[in-house]
């Protein structure tokens, strides 16, 4: 049960961390752009790319809370 609640946490919690990943991600990934390294400024274009996804997904949930119990009901919905 640590990891779930560690997970729902992570989700609560989704701006504090994927607004600041995303911003991070799309500064290295033009550098590493500019200076010619196309692998490191894909890895960097992915991760931007998941840090959106999850800021959609929290956007779409509405609130912090509304976007756990959305996970957990996904979770019991897959158990059935």
């Amino acid at each position: 049960m640590i990891f779930l609640d560690s997970f729902l946490f992570i989700l609560r919690y989704i701006p504090f961390w994927a607004i600041p990943g995303l911003m991070i991600a799309i500064q290295f990934g033009y550098m590493y752009w500019l200076k010619d390294v196309p692998r490191a400024a894909y890895v960097c274009g992915g991760i931007a790319g998941i840090c959106a996804l999850f800021i959609i997904y929290y956007l779409w949930a509405g609130t912090p809370d509304n976007s756990a119990q959305y996970f957990l009901n996904f979770l019991n919905l897959a158990q059935e």
